[in-house]
């Protein structure tokens, strides 16, 4: 078999077109140009869910803890000069009337997972706790059961003890549970 064979300017036009390729490689690649810096961490946004009668009723997301008077606005709901001034935790319902006056709350259970955030274990109610992943009407009920009997849950290793939950679930659920309670 007959290789073929190149003259001088054949090999340097080859060679010619390999390192012009190789320069818009490096050049589309950046290659002299220190890595870009790692992406910042995303933000701990607050979550709050407004209803009721304002303009734009929905999920916010604010940077920081917001004011209910903050929360209304961004709703396009009435601000009242005496709303309370003390920030809103993450996770927290505001339904507003016509009159102009607030209630606040805490999402539900389906809502908070959606958006990330844990599921209060002494406050959930049966719907809540349905949300989560594995757990039906009967093991929600005799979640509530339990606390009822028992007070409230001191950690959420104390699950063990409902019955029909095992280790297995219980390390399944554990990263969708908190005991703490959002300070106001």
């Amino acid at each position: 078999m007959n290789l073929p064979c190149f003259s001088r300017s054949q090999v340097g036009v080859i060679l010619l077109l390999g390192a012009t390729l190789f320069m818009v490689y490096a050049w589309r690649a950046n290659f002299w140009q220190p890595p870009s810096p790692a992406a910042a961490p995303p933000k701990n946004l607050i979550f709050i869910e407004v209803a009721g009668a304002v303009a734009n009723p929905g999920v916010y997301s604010f940077p920081t803890s917001p004011t209910l008077p903050e929360v209304m606005d961004k709703a396009g709901g009435p601000v009242d000069a005496a709303q309370a001034k003390t920030a809103l935790p993450s996770g927290s319902r505001v339904e507003a009337d016509r009159a102009g006056s607030c209630r606040v709350g805490r999402m539900a259970g389906r809502r908070l997972l959606t958006l990330g955030l844990p599921i209060n274990l002494n406050e959930a109610t049966a719907e809540d706790l349905e949300a989560l992943p594995g757990v039906g009407p009967v093991l929600a009920e005799r979640i509530i059961a339990y606390r009822r009997a028992h007070g409230p849950f001191r950690r959420v290793d104390d699950l063990k003890e409902v019955s029909g939950l095992g280790p297995e679930s219980l390390e399944q659920l554990r990263p969708h549970l908190t005991l703490e309670t959002p300070n106001n």
